[in-house]
């Protein structure tokens, strides 16, 4: 499902803005991390809720993961800027 999201938002942006959305452009050593950790994050907030029935796990992960998009987002942004 989070592949799917990923190919549903470079479609997104690959039309809005005519430039192809790479990962390759972007610095290994944050792009390995978020791909890798914020599933990791997300699912691991929802399996830890079932078990404890608290609902912080899960706004917590909500909130790292809305700060880590933007973040991504943001650096991206940053790095297509100096290449235009």
């Amino acid at each position: 499902m989070y592949g799917e999201l990923f190919a549903v938002a470079a479609r997104s942006w690959r039309n809005r803005t005519g430039v192809a959305l790479r990962l390759d452009v972007l610095p290994k050593r944050a792009t390995v991390p978020l791909v890798v950790g914020l599933p990791v994050v997300l699912v691991g907030a929802a399996f830890t809720f079932r078990v404890t029935g608290w609902p912080g796990w899960l706004i917590a992960a909500s909130l790292t993961g809305a700060a880590v998009s933007v973040g991504f987002h943001l650096a991206f942004v940053r790095l297509h800027r100096k290449t235009a």
